[in-house]
């Protein structure tokens, strides 16, 4: 076979091994993205100090779209604190790629 269409194949292979590979790390990110939404907002209704039964009124309500002002109400200030000191913590940093990932920058120029 013509030399030059097997590195074109092979180049084909690789890449789509670096595809796959990649949408795995997405999905893998999107999952971990979900978790933390899910468990912010478990914290956040927790923070609350409501009873159960106004707890279910206030989800009752959020799910209908009725959500109701709690300026005032227990919690709030330290919701406000948690959410400066989470913004503080955050400084705007990406997170460093997974250790498989790094370093295959060089793969591309094989």
């Amino acid at each position: 076979m013509n030399v030059k269409l097997n590195r074109v194949l092979d180049e084909i292979k690789r890449t789509e091994d670096k595809i796959a590979a990649w949408q795995e790390h997405l999905e893998e990110l999107n999952i971990r993205k979900n978790q933390l939404e899910d468990a912010e907002i478990i914290k956040s209704i927790r923070s609350m100090n409501l009873g159960s039964r106004e707890m279910l009124a206030f989800l009752e309500n959020i799910r209908s779209g009725a959500v109701p002002d709690l300026q005032g109400q227990p919690g709030e200030a330290a919701r406000q604190e948690e959410s400066v000191q989470i913004k503080e913590e955050n400084n705007g940093e990406p997170e460093k790629a997974p250790a498989e990932r790094e370093g295959r920058e060089d793969e591309e120029n094989d």
